[in-house]
């Protein structure tokens, strides 16, 4: 039998194309899909569930979509005050050639711990040891879409040789795990690099996970080895495209950006990480206006340092105003699209998950109202509910977290593996990663 779970008189915020916040609205999932939505007192009538979960005082909402995540965080906190090429020569690259399977899979456990603790239901992660995150995933009950953080002109790094080997041990069309191929940054991928990468995702019908014009500093890299600027190299060597996913974005020509329009390439928006390595800010509004898809990432824990997209979402509208100084740009409602609906969009999965709408997969999150920082709470014409999920949650109120029907939060508390049990193993390895990542420290070859 099927288990049918009743969240139960709550205010939904459905994110259905009319963009609806239902006021004493109760959903109903019957395995992993959600199948009623309405008023509460008239879904209770209609239906017998087997479970209630009283979302009274709650908001209930999609799951977040993490664009872009590495989850670093066994090096949480080191490496600070850093560009992003010094860090990258110091601390990551190092760290990913000391690392083993175990420090790979703490550290993964943490940072999906924590995605799901602040109401993140799927990542799009690229990293190093691809079967350690996909186990992690599975443990923790996070849907995830994988890549390995591949390149050719670093030592260390992981190869498209494993990736394509977890697409065909990993990948599962309809399941919470799909694979992508990943490729780092241009000035350390070749060009046969890029052209194989592009030729394993068409072999494989899947996409491309990639960080593109990042910083100022990779762009003079990339122009002086390879005599074309990081969205003009991926473009020419067909690394573009509407199952592409390019993280950061930063630093882009007007010639860069339109092309992102004309190749109908999304865009991951990573405003944390892009302002604490001193990389500046994309410019997402003159890209949306162009008409290109932009979601939201948290980028790596060290250089956040937390994988909280309610963080995310605020700063993505707040730098947005500042550098405008407008106050209008960038408003809740626009945000909260950006960490749903266009996430989803992203990843070819609009149809499946970032709104609450019957046939949709039970990617849910309820926001406790309860707290000091969620009130006071208006409806009608001083309605603010939006305004506060982006301007005043701080993630720690998230109560309940579903995905794919599964509860795997509740009452604030991890559901699926022993939290504190991740937490004392994650620290007993990370010193020791340090210590051994010291040899592997070598100038960037660029």
């Amino acid at each position: 039998m099927v288990e049918k779970i009743l969240i139960d008189n709550g205010i939904v915020v459905t994110m259905n194309p009319r963009r609806e916040v239902l006021r004493n609205a109760s959903v109903l999932v019957e395995g992993d899909r959600i199948a009623d939505i309405g008023d509460a007192a008239e879904i209770r009538r209609k239906h017998k569930p087997d479970t209630v979960i009283d979302a009274r005082e709650k908001v209930v909402m999609p799951g977040l979509v993490n664009l872009h995540l590495h989850p670093g965080t066994i090096i949480r906190g080191v490496g600070e005050h850093m560009g992003l090429e010094e860090w990258a020569e110091q601390i990551l690259y190092p760290y990913l050639a000391a690392m083993r399977p175990e420090d790979a899979y703490f550290s993964a456990c943490l940072a999906y711990a924590e995605a799901l603790l602040t109401g993140t239901t799927t990542i799009n992660l690229m990293y190093a040891y691809i079967f350690e995150m996909a186990k992690a995933a599975d443990d923790l009950g996070i849907r995830a879409v994988l890549s390995s953080e591949a390149a050719d002109l670093v030592e260390g790094q992981p190869t498209l040789e494993e990736n394509e080997r977890a697409f065909r041990e990993l990948h599962s069309p309809s399941g919470k795990i799909k694979v992508w191929f990943g490729v780092e940054w241009l000035p350390i991928c070749s060009d046969e690099f890029l052209l194989k990468a592009r030729e394993l995702a068409d072999k494989y019908n899947t996409g491309i996970h990639i960080h593109l014009n990042e910083s100022k500093g990779e762009v003079e890299a990339c122009v002086k080895k390879f005599g074309k600027r990081p969205t003009e190299r991926a473009h020419d060597l067909g690394v573009m495209g509407p199952d592409v996913v390019a993280a950061h974005c930063v630093w882009l020509s007007d010639r860069e950006m339109k092309l992102y329009a004309e190749t109908g390439t999304h865009i991951s928006h990573n405003p944390v990480s892009n302002a604490k390595l001193g990389n500046g800010l994309a410019k997402v509004p003159e890209l949306v206006e162009l008409g290109v898809n932009v979601g939201l990432g948290t980028d790596d824990a060290p250089c956040n340092n937390t994988v909280n997209m309610f963080e995310t979402m605020k700063f993505a509208s707040l730098a947005q105003k500042s550098r405008f100084t407008d106050a209008s740009k960038m408003p809740a409602m626009q945000v909260l699209e950006m960490a749903t609906l266009n996430g989803a969009r992203a990843l070819g999965m609009e149809k499946e998950i970032g709104s609450i709408e019957v046939g949709k997969k039970a990617d849910i999150i309820l926001i406790d109202l309860n707290v000091p920082n969620m009130r006071p709470v208006h409806f009608g014409e001083y309605s603010n509910i939006c305004q506060n999920l982006v301007y005043s949650s701080l993630g720690n109120s998230v109560d309940t977290v579903m995905v794919d029907g599964q509860v795997v939060v509740e009452g604030r508390k991890l559901k699926t593996m022993d939290l504190g049990e991740i937490i004392r193993k994650h620290g007993e390895l990370a010193t020791d990663l340090l210590e051994r990542r010291k040899k592997y420290i070598k100038p960037l070859p660029f």
